[in-house]
């Protein structure tokens, strides 16, 4: 048999693919026919790769994307569906939603409609209802489908469990039944109240309960409950080996996620029965170590290491920064925050450098990331020195040897810099190695908390304060603060928190957030972007940060909701821009949308650091809008200095973090927190006065300029330097 053309061509395909990869899927011809199913095909599973490694899978499919491309229309739609993830991963919420359907139009299969109502779930449930009926009513092409499948109905309800299981005894295919039984068993454990007679229920029906009762408890946060019973009717360790592995599985999984939600005990428990089913499961045996070695601290406590006697040459004003992060890997608040007390502290006459956490920026990137960074980074003259080996994973327990380790690193760039003095800040790891190596050096010791991770879980979850995790976090930090010389903290509010917890009011010193003033000047509104964003003529209220769920950005939305009601039938004259991205950016997508503000509000999601002073010119009125949480009572941001130095008109809310901030009616104006009714009335006076606006935005920049810019917050750390230094 002679072997035809296009055997020969996709033959020579599957070589190049196995061989090239996506590089020659790029000098492949396009190829009619099967042969550009092929291609695309190729395309498709290299881009998938791509994904995976963290790379760029939308340049891998762009050929197929275009309405044009000579491909068979299921390729293109499951290349949109790949763009749609790659998308989503990415932050672009909006944007993943447009590829979604745009997929599925194009395609009909199974697991592009899974991808569309997962995308649509958050912002458009009935589009989302849509999607996952699309795909029950398609015949799946193989066990992996299924799954899939089943995997969406988990997150369903019992009327779409029962609409596919008509489908599968049409299709004929059977031995569904069990796993379906378990679906139904976790719907219904999920939506339980209460809890106990549906548990019973369900435990005595199912032949293997254990994974339909862990997913659905760790579905609800029951972690609890869920060792307790576990414990109660522990899994069998002679039973069939696929089905103990799928309990174990779920087991561990539900650990793993109890222990990041402070749950430690529970996870502890979990993971112990997990490893009795499958001892050789190596992130199970993670997160055991992980659990009790924070137990064992809780318990325990936490031993500061004994000043000794001075023992090194210290040059006199030389310091020593240890940091959680830095720039230029990272330019958040933190960063943003550490690099303007340092420059101001080189401007002082001080001699800084710093030294970040072992494994950053290796442990916040992705396995498959190969980049390398240098020993060192230098920006602007700060040199940021990195604590790294070969390894990308940096595991921060046993809490004595990750301590111990980072110590050394600390004692070692301590005295190669010839400090006489360290200052570590957020979080405790940093300051139980900091003290650590301050103490053997005979160092002074100054601890800078910027924020607590425990007053962050419990502002999401108040049942966090009290878990495990809660008496491990503020042991830790407290007792940081009794070992150091001084502690500076963010704002008043944290001042008086760290009293309550029995710190010595004398060492608390505050520090506040600070700006740049010669970075951020008011300046003229950049008229192209306006005209682009069509708001010529508009006041515009604006927002550029995180979207975050503390960040009050839905009470916000519901405030524009009342001003654009109120406008009437003439129509509002302002509009709000909001920018940035975040875990809150679809819910938020979505409260605009039921709000119908659609027409007054956009999205512009993240835009590259270099345009963000564009997108502020625009702003007329920035409001901070933050909610009436322990985090934000205690914690300031740092947007605001930088919108008062603009000379904008700021509106925050009455936590007391804010309030140090802003003096009502002269730099600003407060609203009561929590209350969109409040927010509302704030703005229509702003919106109604642009003489209070520049009167308030003049007065802000002002009060910045005398208060807030970087030199002046870091006199207070020249000042306390020299006195421990004397």
């Amino acid at each position: 048999m002679s072997v035809t053309p296009f055997v020969q061509m996709r033959g020579r395909a599957r070589r190049a693919l196995r061989t090239r990869g996506a590089t020659a899927l790029g000098k492949l011809p396009a190829a009619p026919g099967r042969a550009g199913q092929l291609v695309g095909r190729a395309r498709v599973a290299e881009a998938r790769r791509v994904f995976k490694a963290g790379g760029d899978a939308e340049a891998v499919v762009a050929p197929l994307l275009d309405a044009d491309a000579d491909t068979d229309s299921r390729v293109r739609g499951r290349a949109w569906a790949l763009v749609a993830e790659a998308r989503s991963a990415a932050g672009q919420h909006g944007s993943a939603l447009e590829a979604a359907r745009t997929a599925a139009a194009l395609d009909d299969d199974v697991e592009t409609s899974l991808i569309h109502r997962r995308l649509a779930q958050s912002t458009s449930p009935d589009e989302a209802a849509t999607a996952l009926a699309r795909a029950l009513g398609q015949r799946p092409r193989n066990r992996a489908q299924i799954a899939l499948v089943v995997e969406a109905l988990r997150s369903a309800d019992r009327e779409s469990v029962e609409a596919w299981r008509t489908h599968l005894a049409r299709w004929g295919i059977d031995g569904l039944d069990e796993r379906l039984a378990e679906v139904e068993a976790e719907i219904a454990l999920v939506g339980a109240d209460p809890l106990d007679p549906v548990l019973a229920h369900w435990w005595e029906q199912l032949r293997r309960p254990t994974p339909a009762v862990a997913r659905a408890l760790d579905r609800r946060r029951d972690w609890d409950r869920l060792a307790a019973q576990v414990s109660a009717h522990p899994p069998a360790a002679d039973d069939v080996p696929a089905l103990m592995k799928e309990a174990a599985l779920e087991l561990r999984k539900a650990a793993a996620r109890a222990l990041t939600a402070g749950y430690t005990s529970a996870a502890e428990t979990l993971v112990n029965h997990s490893l009795a089913l499958r001892p050789d499961d190596l992130w199970a045996r993670d997160t055991w170590s992980n659990a009790t070695d924070q137990l064992r601290v809780v318990r325990e406590g936490w031993t500061p290491t004994p000043r000794g006697e001075l023992r090194l040459d210290a040059a006199p004003r030389h310091v020593l920064s240890v940091l959680a992060q830095s720039l230029p890997h990272l330019s958040g608040g933190y960063a943003t925050r550490t690099h303007g007390v340092l420059t101001g502290l080189v401007a002082d006459g001080w001699s800084v450098e710093a030294v970040t956490r072992p494994g950053f920026p290796y442990d916040r990137w992705s396995k498959h990331d190969t980049r390398v960074v240098p020993p060192v980074d230098e920006v602007d003259g700060i040199r940021y020195h990195r604590v790294l080996t070969d390894a990308r994973v940096y595991r921060q327990y046993p809490l004595t040897s990750y301590v111990g380790k980072y110590a050394a690193a600390i004692e070692a760039h301590a005295r190669r810099h010839r400090a006489s003095l360290i200052h570590a800040s957020s979080f405790h790891v940093n300051g139980l190695a900091a003290q650590q190596a301050a103490a053997r050096l005979g160092l002074p010791f100054v601890y800078e908390m910027r924020g607590l991770e425990e007053l962050m879980k419990v502002s999401r979850d108040p049942a966090f304060e009290s878990s495990d995790r809660h008496r491990f976090t503020a042991g830790l930090e407290t007792t940081i603060c009794h070992a150091a010389d001084r502690v500076f903290v963010i704002t008043e509010a944290l001042r008086a928190l760290m009293i309550e917890r029995g710190v010595d009011a004398e060492k608390l010193v505050v520090l506040p957030n600070g700006v740049h003033t010669d970075q951020f000047t008011p300046r003229p509104r950049d008229a192209d972007l306006a005209a682009s964003l069509g708001l010529t003529g508009k006041t515009v209220i604006g927002y550029a940060g995180g979207l975050v769920d503390y960040e009050g950005l839905d009470l916000l939305l519901e405030a524009v909701a009342l001003l654009k009601e109120r406008a009437g039938s003439s129509g509002p004259d302002f509009h709000l821009v909001v920018v940035g991205d975040g875990h809150f950016e679809s819910q938020l997508h979505a409260l605009s949308t039921s709000l119908g503000l659609d027409d007054v509000v956009t999205f512009t999601g993240r835009v590259p650091h270099d345009q963000v002073a564009s997108y502020l010119s625009l702003f007329d009125i920035t409001p901070f809008p933050r909610l009436p949480l322990p985090v934000c009572e205690a914690i300031s941001p740092i947007k605001p200095f930088e919108s008062m130095a603009m000379g904008k008109a700021v509106v925050t809310s009455s936590v007391a973090a804010l309030t140090e901030i802003v003096d009502d009616g002269r730099t600003g104006l407060v609203f009561d927190k929590g209350c969109a009714r409040s927010l509302a009335d704030t703005l229509e006076r702003l919106l109604e006065s642009p003489a209070l606006r520049d009167r308030l935005g003049g007065a802000a920049r002002e009060w910045v300029l005398e208060n807030r810019d970087w030199r002046h917050v870091t006199s207070i750390v020249d000042a306390t330097y020299r006195t421990l230094l004397a």
